[in-house]
């Protein structure tokens, strides 16, 4: 019962310093009563907090204190990891041009947050996330979201119409054959 107790505890002060998702990416609805971290320094960058989880505790931290998922443990034969890593490797194609950030978003929030509803949820693997475009047509701010969170961005130049459909064929046909 006591070590319930200090779980809880502890899980409550470690809520009190992760960062609020809602708050990030614009508006918290709870606002002072959210029982996560609301930090204007650490909204306005991308660097995490090397020190997160380990042994940063302060509340007026700078840097990010993302969520931190429990990584499930799994036990299997070699041989049965070779073939499951392969069965569970997903790829994300975006073409921002049709699918455009929405205003007020940051790219490296977006990203965060597939990754965690379709990779780390259903204990997936990922092979790549690539963001298809003509470089000239996004802002250096996304562009420099979108390295931070470690999207390969491919230039596509809008000469022809199709031409991103055509590039990211190519690149199915690649993931496939993977």
């Amino acid at each position: 019962m006591a070590m319930n107790k200090f779980n809880a505890m502890e899980s409550n002060s470690m809520k009190s310093l992760t960062d609020c998702l809602y708050f990030m990416n614009g508006h918290c609805k709870f606002g002072e009563k959210c029982m996560y971290r609301h930090s204007l320094k650490a909204k306005k960058q991308l660097t995490r907090c090397n020190k997160w989880p380990d042994s940063c505790r302060k509340i007026q931290c700078s840097f990010r204190h993302p969520v931190i998922m429990a990584q499930p443990k799994v036990t299997t034969s070699n041989t049965l990891t070779s073939r499951l890593s392969k069965d569970n490797l997903v790829s994300f194609f975006w073409n921002i041009e049709n699918v455009p950030i929405p205003k007020g978003q940051k790219p490296f929030d977006i990203i965060q947050r597939i990754r965690q509803k379709l990779v780390i949820e259903p204990s997936l693997q990922e092979a790549a996330f690539s963001c298809f475009c003509n470089i000239y047509t996004i802002s250096q701010d996304n562009q420099q979201s979108l390295h931070h969170a470690n999207v390969r961005i491919i230039h596509v130049p809008d000469r022809k119409p199709g031409a991103v459909d055509r590039q990211i064929m190519l690149e199915l046909d690649r993931f496939e054959r993977v």
